[in-house]
């Protein structure tokens, strides 16, 4: 009876340093597992703020869109390896993110330190609605090359020019302030605007020079984000035409414009090139391109 019982507490001692051993090992897989939780919703989160940042440098230039990306990402958090990838006409970008996770516990269960690994993908598209245009409106069918020095002559809104639009009010004073601060509601495509008669000679001299002085030494190759002398200017088609004179318009899309400065011959002509960059707002892939584009984190 004895022996039986030697024989019996010594099965239970071994189902019990068996049920220990299968108990730490889940405490163990339960501690790693979610320290790796953890660190891969880190490094998503890196990765995501890293691809919105090189986006923004986007589609002009890749170079500057990579460092941006990788720098973003350093600032975010800490990963093995980062590697950036351009979608079809710099239109878009991918940011891949990989790092080693040491396990504290699973070592002992003989499992490796795993590799995470993280993607985001950000695409540019059209504008379609965004805050803070300026009260110019360029005709659709109007020249809109990338890069060239262009005159834009701001005048009464007839069929051809580069037209005053209404935003906040009617009159030089609420020109002028739309025009130095951009119109802070959101407009859409679709949307339809009166025009603002008047050549507005010395409101736009004083706008386009107040918005040169906030970033003198810029061009448009070499600006720094939020420089004031990028603005959004709609394109429209007329909608309302009293012989030659536009009285409405509808906004189709939106562009992006350079200011170069006044034309010293003509307070009312605006020198500066349209380029291409992106803006906070709305988009979508099935809008007309005019070179002013939003961002969508799209993975």
């Amino acid at each position: 009876m004895r022996n039986f019982r030697k024989r019996e507490d010594g099965a239970v001692m071994v189902l019990v340093a068996l049920a220990m051993s299968a108990f730490l090992a889940l405490v163990a897989l339960v501690l790693d597992g979610g320290n790796l939780y953890l660190e891969k919703n880190r490094l998503q989160k890196m990765v995501d703020a890293a691809a919105l940042a090189g986006a923004q440098e986007l589609p002009s230039s890749p170079e500057k869109a990579t460092d941006s990306a990788k720098w973003t990402a350093l600032q975010n958090g800490e990963a093995d390896q980062i590697f950036v990838e351009f979608l079809s006409e710099n239109k878009g970008i991918k940011v891949r993110g990989q790092k080693t996770v040491s396990l504290t516990f699973g070592k002992v269960l003989g499992f490796d330190d795993p590799v995470l690994e993280a993607n985001a993908v950000v695409q540019l598209a059209p504008l379609d609605s965004v805050k803070g245009a300026i009260p110019l409106g360029v005709q659709y069918n109007n020249d809109m090359s990338k890069d060239d020095l262009i005159e834009l002559k701001v005048g009464d809104p007839v069929v051809g020019n580069f037209g005053a639009i209404e935003l906040t009010g009617s009159g030089a004073r609420n020109y002028l302030e739309d025009f130095k601060k951009g119109f802070d509601k959101t407009l859409h495509v679709g949307e339809i605007l009166s025009t603002e008669p008047g050549k507005m000679s010395g409101a736009t001299e004083d706008a386009v020079d107040y918005r040169v002085s906030k970033c003198p030494d810029a061009t448009h190759l070499d600006y720094s984000p939020g420089c004031e002398r990028v603005v959004l200017v709609m394109v429209y088609k007329p909608v309302n035409v009293d012989v030659k004179q536009i009285k409405e318009i509808e906004i189709v899309g939106f562009a992006s414009f350079f200011l170069e400065g006044i034309a010293p011959y003509d307070q009312s002509v605006v020198l500066g090139r349209f380029i291409e960059t992106t803006f906070n707002g709305g988009s979508a892939p099935d809008q007309y391109d005019y070179g002013a584009y939003g961002l969508k984190l799209i993975q």
